[in-house]
Formats: C-alpha cells, structure tokens, sequence
C-alpha cells in the first residue's frame, strides 16, 4: 500500500481563502484530517488575518505574514495616515522565498506578479471558474467535493512511499 508524505499547502489568504472562507474552512481542516499542514502565506497583517481566520474556526499551522516579516527586519516604513510600505521588490519576492525555506509543498495564490519568484509548485486560483492552474497548465478543481480536490493534490504532489 503506498502512503503519501504529508504535505505542506500555503494559501494565500487575500484573494483565496477570504474569497471563499467557507469552502476554504472545510478543505483545511479536511487536509489537516489527513495529516497535512496548512500554512496561510498573506500579506498580513497577521493579527487581522488570524483574527478573521479565528471568527471561521479556520484550522492551520502556521501564518507567514510579509508585512510583520519585514517589520521586523525595520524594513517597513509608514506615511502619515497609517499606510505601511515595503519596497516592491522585497514585497514581490517574500512570498515565493518563504515557502523555499519552509518547504511548502503547493502554494495556491491569487496574483500571477508572485509566481516567477517561486520555485515551490505555484498554483494561479481564478476566483470565477475557482479552479487553480499550475504553472505546468495542470488543473486542480478547487469546488465541489474536497475530498476529491485533496486526492488530485495528494496524487499530483505527494512522494509516495512505504511506511
């Protein structure tokens, strides 16, 4: 019988998962179910999306937030209203360097502006048609039954092995 390694699976959540928050809700508790994790790779800031994740239920394991990333680092400066700004360079960037050090198996975005930063899988959502193209043209359905959405990205992403 061959197991899949568990998978790492970023979502952005501007564009993605507030787009759909139910649906969304229910794929990640069912790929957590599975022993998968999900990370929420977002633009942040993180107090804001955790707050909104929470008022879901919303599982997860981690949250990358760029802008408390370089906040941080004192990379971040504010104009007179309250308006943070990074250099677009760092911002275009942070998401695709991120999920290289974290190891994310599948990062799923909204924004084709990231994707030539990425060497993770990178997969292009359409808000419309809600499906998710990588940048090889394969398709993952991300509507209807999550069960099978999880099965195509198990099948298409995971390194099957025997325990």
């Amino acid at each position: 019988m061959n197991i899949y390694h568990k998978l790492k699976i970023g979502l952005d959540y501007h564009g993605v998962v507030d787009t759909r928050i139910e649906y969304f809700t229910l794929f990640a508790k069912e790929a957590r179910k599975r022993g998968h994790q999900i990370y929420i790779i977002t633009g942040g800031p993180k107090y804001l999306v955790q707050k909104k994740l929470d008022q879901h239920n919303f599982c997860y394991d981690h949250i990358f937030a760029i802008v408390d990333y370089f906040q941080a680092k004192d990379q971040v400066s504010y104009d007179a209203n309250g308006n943070f700004h990074i250099a677009e360079d760092l911002w275009n960037k942070a998401k695709g360097e991120y999920c290289r050090i974290a190891g994310i198996d599948l990062q799923i975005d909204d924004s084709l502006e990231y994707a030539k930063w990425f060497k993770t899988p990178y997969c292009f959502y359409h808000q419309e048609s809600k499906i998710c193209i990588l940048t090889d043209n394969q398709k993952i359905n991300l509507f209807g039954n999550i069960q099978d959405t999880l099965d195509d990205i198990e099948e298409k992403f995971a390194v099957s092995s025997k325990y």
